[in-house]
């Protein structure tokens, strides 16, 4: 807050305690005195206790009412509290009396006044420096609160930021290996499809490495970008791997975190295709409803035995449930189950947001089948194909 806007609320708060107060004073048993002297008297009162608070705001500082020494620092702060009473009170009837005080008949001489009215108020007084103390406290303690939900935000969208860097730079080192060797294996027998998949892992990798500055793109965006992973893994184990999609196409508007589904389809695949020698299918399917986009991953493999442990989830999947948990926090469901004919489900939840409701994805949608038809512009070899139901 700065302090013009701090000095705007102090006027406004000495304002309307001072209207409040000589309301109070005419409605009251103590009234019957003349509402200009009542609010003259009273805005001068509360006009010297707004001079001191930069005082008491230091000396809370300076005397802070925590741990360890709050009994100690809470003694010194009420000393402080009765001497600046006795200093409002003492100046306030100082600058009144000789200004506007209808009542000299009953109290012809200032120390007359001082005799009859110090004391009677001081408890008043005493009991206005304790609220102004705790109202500051209070204060100081909302704004560091705050402070803290900045710092804490602050962190989460660095960790947020480093996980997306770290899982850029994550494609899993038996990927690429794999990819190498069938390249090299390739390079002779089929230098065509060797050919595609070196294009197909350097427009993996570009993509990899671009940055926009967006944590959140479309669907189709991360279709697009999950179609070039898929698509070497399908020239690399060929007709063993199925794909299969089933997606709304409402549902690739919807905006999703970077890098979400190639963690995924990643784990499918080295966790089905790579350990069945039979055909193994991954089921993708996307839908809305009621405002909630649901995502689910289905991969064929071999079935888990009775009794044993599931096993831990890898750096890719517990990446992608920390990064759901700072994106949507509680609003978000994500579910692995071991399937009993083999192979692995999940199942994702978010609530469904466009690119055009001022989250997310900068620029326009992309075609999920893009990266296929640069493919198909530079070989002639199948790619899998997206489906919508």
């Amino acid at each position: 807050m700065t302090a013009l806007a701090r000095f705007k609320i102090v006027i406004l708060g000495w304002a309307g305690v001072s209207l409040f107060f000589t309301a109070v004073l005419e409605i009251s048993e103590l009234g019957h005195k003349p509402l200009g002297f009542a609010l003259y008297s009273n805005a001068v009162h509360f006009a010297l206790w707004t001079l001191t608070l930069p005082i008491l705001a230091r000396c809370i500082r300076r005397f802070p009412l925590k741990q360890p020494r709050r009994i100690l620092n809470v003694g010194v702060l009420l000393i402080l509290i009765a001497v600046l009473a006795m200093l409002v009170d003492f100046t306030h009837w100082a600058i009144v009396y000789p200004t506007y005080f209808p009542y000299r008949s009953s109290l012809p001489t200032f120390q007359i006044m001082l005799g009859s009215d110090l004391f009677w108020f001081l408890p008043n007084e005493i009991l206005i420096g304790i609220v102004l103390v705790t109202a500051i406290e209070g204060w100081q303690v909302l704004q560091d609160l705050q402070a803290e939900r900045m710092r804490a935000m602050d962190l989460e969208r660095q960790l947020a930021v480093s996980r997306l860097a770290a899982l850029r730079m994550q494609l899993h080192p038996h990927f690429l290996f794999n990819t190498l060797h069938t390249i090299a294996g390739l390079t002779v027998e089929d230098s065509a499809t060797a050919r595609r998949m070196v294009i197909a892992l350097g427009d993996l990798l570009r993509s990899t490495l671009k940055d926009n500055g967006n944590r959140m793109r479309t669907l189709a965006e991360e279709l697009e970008y999950s179609d070039l992973y898929l698509g070497i893994e399908k020239l690399r184990l060929g007709d063993r791997l199925l794909l299969n999609y089933e997606i709304e196409p409402a549902a690739t508007r919807a905006l999703v975190p970077q890098f979400l589904l190639q963690p995924l389809f990643e784990n499918a695949i080295r966790h089905g295709a790579s350990r069945i020698t039979d055909p193994c299918e991954v089921r993708f399917c996307a839908s809305c409803k009621l405002g909630t986009l649901n995502i689910m991953i289905r991969n064929d493999g071999p079935t888990c035995a009775t009794g044993v442990a599931p096993p831990r989830f890898g750096v890719g999947l517990t990446n992608t449930m920390d990064r759901l948990q700072i994106h949507y926090g509680d609003r978000h469901t994500f579910l692995y189950s071991d399937r009993p004919e083999g192979g692995v489900q999940i199942d994702i939840s978010t609530p469904y947001r466009e690119a055009g409701d001022g989250a997310g994805a900068a620029g326009s949608i992309k075609d999920p089948t893009s990266a296929k038809d640069r493919m198909d512009r530079n070989s002639t070899v199948a790619f899998p194909t997206i489906g919508y139901t």
